[in-house]
Order: C-alpha cells, then structure tokens, then sequence
C-alpha cells in the first residue's frame, strides 16, 4: 500500500468525480469512492470547486467519526500513519 499526502488522495477521490446536469441547468458532483460524497454547483466550474471542498469536509468527517478512510486503487491516505496513536482509524 503506497500512502498518499492529504492533497493527493483528495485529487486522487476527485478523479472518481460523476458530473451530471441538472434540468435548471446547474449541475451535480458525485464522489463515488467516498460514501455519500456529493455536491452541486450552478455551473461546472462552481460544481468542480465544491467537488473540492466536498472531498476534504468528508474526509475531515469520516477522520472526526472514526470511519473508514477507503483505499483507492491500493494508496491511502498517509495522515492516518503519522496519526495512528491519536485515533484508531481503519481502511475499508
């Protein structure tokens, strides 16, 4: 298992991003990989900024709730490593 910074494995979950368009107009962002990750925005470009933000408050969510941090195409996340006596965290 290769670790991954924090801005890495975010723009590695991002990769996995599903956009879609809403019939307003405005569109929504699926984050597959990360259980119930989702977002929208009124145009794709506000949608991929809140993919972003999205990514990092649920990875700051699942790390404050003690939930599994899923391994992505093998690679986690290396913040759980330098933390592992603060929290018991596990991988999926």
């Amino acid at each position: 298992m290769k670790l991954l910074t924090w801005n890495e494995y975010a723009r590695l979950a991002l990769s996995y991003a599903d956009y879609s368009q809403n019939e307003d107009g405005s569109w929504t962002v699926e984050i597959s990989v990360l259980s119930g990750c989702v977002t929208w925005g009124k145009t794709r470009s506000e949608a991929a900024l809140m993919a972003k933000d999205a990514v990092h408050g649920w990875l700051v969510t699942a790390l404050r709730f003690g939930d599994e941090i899923p391994l992505l195409n093998g690679n986690g996340l290396e913040y759980l490593a330098e933390n592992a006596d603060a929290a018991e965290v596990s991988y999926a």
